[in-house]
């Protein structure tokens, strides 16, 4: 009962700063003992809430006390509080506020990282969904605007029955409410710094419980050197693989399934490690792309060891090595706390070095032929999964109707898998007894072993007893309507709702316009480690890191469906994933192309414009039958080439870079690229309409990709702030030669490149390859192209 106070106390701690700047909720005098002026509302809140709710009356008292006292403790339990908050919050580097307190927004987390921005960026006071987390400049915040954001949370807070509503409500209210506004540079919000005192809090309980920590460690606060703490860290590996390695017929039908499942894996990984070790959602750091971290106490040591064996044993035994989750951990002291990214980066390094070492946790002896083999006793024809290789003797074989392969029982899960996310809008996640029976024989029976279940659906087809275990997907209004929380992620797939039917690859590529064909892009952002390890700065603590990853978690696996929604592309773009830092879509040719543009306009404002946060893509085009396992390993080439492209062989890439067609532009060249091919595209239709539609088409497309010849040297020199009138004058004439009419129309947009380069302020910002003309060219051809047969 006592852990489960103290873990409150750390959430809640500083909700009076909340409610306070709103002016509107008074406190009792017998609160008012204490100097420092928001624990005060804290506690009133608190004892507010103690008389309508279950799960703040089984703790009223304790709990005030807790949070009343956090910065003047009088016991060993306050002062963990209080040590919690410092090591939280020691993040926050001094500033000068001129402006009233509840008047100071949110900072954004990127604004400030390396060595900031000359612009004030902040967030408005709204409750959070799929469609926020973007700043605005020079926002200035009011009581109004508090009152109105907390009446909202005080109306659903009543309706809260455990921690896991609790801690969902207080991300959506308090992710845009600054912790500190007075004196200090607001870039934490209220939210990590509430998630990560309670993380902290919950350790410190358990190592003080254990007696590892006495009154004279606490006292110590900040210079306490001794390792009280673990900072687990768990890496998928192997995905890539796993996911694409299908067949290409069928595969809009398994490929999400594989993908989905990696996804699910990790979380259910984390969730088994987190409930074995008993700790809460909040010790869950960050979990997305296939990482997640955890803050555990050290008194966990051993039980994480017991946990990390049998995990692997399980995947090894359900895999084969196919997939490896590296899980290890470091240990940290209340001192360390304070350059935790620098710790973050510490055990990046230490679970890169595992992954080459696989299986090393487990006893190689005793799993030597499950691990080197020999596999298997061999099988006939069907007799054996085409997909994992699995014989049926250890598990039974069926015939994929579709395509007329063999998968074992498991591998076919993932195509249920898929067809269960086609249209849902909740995940149920139940905690369920640990599947003990021989025989794995799906994906379910895996998370079963794991002591959880998870099933995507309607939410108007819950079974009964279900609403309390589920999530809205991608909806934060979850309490009103009796969930337990939301998820975010790109989960739904284009659909046919008609037919009740997912749509297959060759359907999207029919809804491509002109060349029937499909792209996949591969996207992820640059130099991340960096941000992690210099951008934040050297005294950068837990809040800030978790801040961060959360930020970047809600672009990645939130805004993007908020984006592909609002433009109309949900029917023609297939995301396989998006999370963490990265994404892979197939879809339509046209569209992904269009995506792959806006999805980076909006990430630069997601970032505040910030020069070094910044994304490369690579796009690869193709038939739909095309081998999905080779595509996609195009695709990823494709991504390698236009992070490691670099214009002098003496500079090391500066990435920020898309590559298409085989060549790599930067993002203005990508602008310009497009520019060109609607230009294009405009004369092509005029004509056409002139002609009673006998278009001057690819005759004409030709002669415009001759002009590259012309335009070289032209933009070679416009790129180093010189134009030579003469070359211009000669490319002038060619074009009024091709095109006549419209040769004013072409000269001004090759005029409007050049004169961008002269006035560009940055290298990123200038058109040096010469390659865009005849990427519009390339562009223009597929998007004139007529199907076949017409």
């Amino acid at each position: 009962m006592l852990k489960e106070t103290i873990f409150l106390a750390g959430l809640l701690h500083d909700i009076g700063k909340f409610t306070e700047r709103s002016k509107s909720y008074p406190v009792d005098e017998k609160f008012k003992r204490v100097n420092t002026g928001h624990p005060k509302y804290s506690a009133q809140l608190l004892e507010t809430l103690s008389k309508r709710n279950p799960l703040f009356k089984s703790c009223s008292d304790e709990l005030v006390e807790l949070v009343l006292y956090h910065h003047e403790p009088r016991n060993d339990f306050e002062k963990i509080i209080q040590l919690a908050d410092w090591l939280s919050s020691s993040e926050r580097e001094k500033g000068e506020t001129k402006e009233k307190y509840f008047t100071v927004p949110l900072t954004p987390i990127f604004s400030r990282l390396f060595d900031g921005l000359d612009k004030k960026f902040g967030y408005s006071l709204v409750p959070l969904s799929i469609s926020e987390g973007f700043p605005k400049e020079n926002i200035s915040l009011s009581t109004d605007q508090y009152k109105n954001l907390v009446d909202a949370f005080l109306k659903e807070v009543s309706a809260v029955h455990n921690t896991t509503q609790l801690y969902y409500l207080l991300e959506k209210y308090l992710w845009c409410v600054p912790a500190q506004t007075t004196n200090y540079v607001s870039d934490i919000s209220l939210f990590d710094h509430a998630k990560t005192t309670a993380a902290i809090a919950l350790c410190l309980y358990e190592e003080f419980s254990a007696g590892r920590l006495t009154s004279e460690g606490l006292n110590k606060m900040t210079d306490n050197t001794d390792n009280h703490f673990m900072l687990i860290k768990g890496d998928v590996s192997g995905i890539q693989n796993f996911i694409f390695h299908i067949p290409s017929k069928g595969a809009a039908k398994s490929l999400k399934g594989h993908s989905v499942y990696v996804s699910l894996l990790s979380d259910v990984i984390t969730r088994h490690l987190v409930r074995g070790m008993g700790l809460e959602d909040a010790n869950i750091l960050y979990n997305g792309g296939g990482n997640f971290y955890i803050l555990a106490p050290r008194t966990c040591e051993t039980k994480f060891k017991e946990l990390r064996k049998k995990i692997s044993r399980l995947l090894l035994e359900i895999h084969g090595g196919a997939i490896y989750v590296a899980l290890d951990y470091i240990l940290l002291s209340p001192k360390d706390m304070t350059e935790f990214n620098t710790h973050w980066n510490k055990i990046t390094q230490k679970v890169d070095v595992l992954k080459k070492r696989k299986w090393k946790e487990i006893d190689l002896k005793e799993n030597y032929e499950s691990i080197f083999g020999p596999f298997g006793v061999g099988s006939k024809d069907r007799a054996y999964c085409q997909l994992c290789g699995v014989e049926s003797t250890e598990r039974k074989i069926v015939i994929n109707p579709e395509n007329e392969k063999s998968y074992c029982t498991f591998c076919a899960s993932f195509i249920d898998l898929t067809n269960e996310l086609k249209d849902a809008d909740c995940l149920v996640i139940k905690e369920v007894d640990v599947w003990d029976k021989a025989g794995i024989r799906n994906y379910q029976d895996m998370f079963r072993t794991l002591g959880f279940e998870y099933h995507f659906t309607k939410k108007r087809h819950l079974k009964d007893g279900d609403k309390p275990y589920a999530y809205l997907i991608n909806d934060t209004d979850f309490l009103a309507q009796g969930f337990q929380g939301y998820v975010m992620g790109s989960y739904q797939l284009p659909y046919d709702a008609e037919k009740n039917q997912q749509l297959s690859f060759n359907e999207i590529a029919q809804k491509s316009q002109g060349d029937k064909k499909i792209a996949l892009l591969k996207l992820d952002v640059d130099n991340l480690g960096n941000i992690f390890s210099k951008g934040l700065g050297k005294s950068s603590t837990v809040s800030r890191v978790t801040s961060l990853s959360r930020m970047l978690a809600l672009y990645f696996e939130g805004y993007i469906n908020h984006l592909i929604h609002e433009k109309g592309w949900q029917d023609f773009l297939y995301v396989v994933f998006s999370g963490g830092d990265d994404t892979f879509i197939v879809g339509a040719w046209d569209k992904v192309l269009d995506f792959a543009k806006e999805f980076y306009d909006k990430f630069r404002e997601f970032t505040c414009y910030h020069p070094q946060v910044t994304f490369s893509a690579g796009i690869s085009i193709f038939r739909e039958d095309f081998p999905v396992i080779m595509s996609s390993r195009i695709t990823e080439e494709a991504l390698e080439k236009a992070k490691n492209y670099s214009e002098d062989s003496s500079e090391s890439p500066k990435k920020n870079k898309i590559s298409l067609f085989g060549e790599v532009f930067n993002w203005t060249e990508f602008d310009a690229v497009k520019s060109f091919k609607c230009l294009l595209i405009d004369i092509i239709t005029k004509h056409s309409q002139e002609r009673n539609g006998d278009t001057i088409g690819r005759a004409f497309l030709y002669k415009i990709w001759k002009s590259t010849l012309g335009f070289k040297r032209i933009l070679e020199e416009s790129a180093c702030g010189k134009v030579d009138n003469i070359r211009f004058w000669r490319l002038a004439y060619y074009l009024r030669e091709v095109a006549r009419d419209d040769a004013d129309t072409l000269i001004r947009e090759y005029r409007r490149i050049v004169l961008d380069n002269l006035l560009g302020k940055s290298s990123d910002e200038k058109v040096k390859n010469i390659m865009v003309v005849p990427a519009a060219v390339k562009w223009a051809q597929m998007e004139t192209r007529k199907a076949r047969g017409n």
